[in-house]
């Protein structure tokens, strides 16, 4: 029986080595579709990569160009504010002088104001008037001479 048992475990080991190469077929043949998978998964990052790396360096090229510009759009219009500030502040110690120069003054300006009301201009047309009729024959006598 030995020798029998010998040649079915020589069978049976020589039916399993078969069942174990078909098996390794199959995992090789698996192996090898998901190796060109995964090529082809890499050519695809690989070209993405290629066409996507350029622009992004360009748009964060932009970006950063875009705000320095803001920057220095910010620096003038905090330069500008500070003019007006400074500006402001001349406007309102101008004012303020010319409230106390009007205060100081308010007696001087309203007397001036009062003697100017108190002028006869009609009285003062009428002597323009008079004079011009008087010197008026000697100027043109003058006139003669020149």
């Amino acid at each position: 029986m030995d020798g029998n048992q010998e040649v079915k475990n020589s069978e049976s080991v020589e039916e399993l080595l078969k069942q174990i190469l078909e098996a390794d077929k199959k995992e090789v043949k698996y192996a090898k579709r998901a190796a060109f998978f995964m090529m082809g998964v890499f050519v695809v990052f690989l070209v993405a990569a290629v066409i996507v790396i350029p622009k992004v360096v360009e748009t964060l090229s932009y970006v950063n160009n875009t705000v320095i510009a803001a920057g220095e759009t910010l620096k003038g219009a905090d330069e500008a504010i500070e003019n007006i500030n400074q500006m402001s502040t001349s406007i309102t110690k101008t004012s303020d002088n010319m409230n106390s120069m009007l205060t100081d003054n308010s007696q001087a300006l309203t007397d001036a104001v009062e003697k100017m009301n108190s002028i006869d201009f009609d009285g003062l047309n009428s002597a323009i008037k008079d004079l011009q009729d008087a010197v008026g024959p000697f100027a043109g006598f003058m006139n003669k001479f020149k």
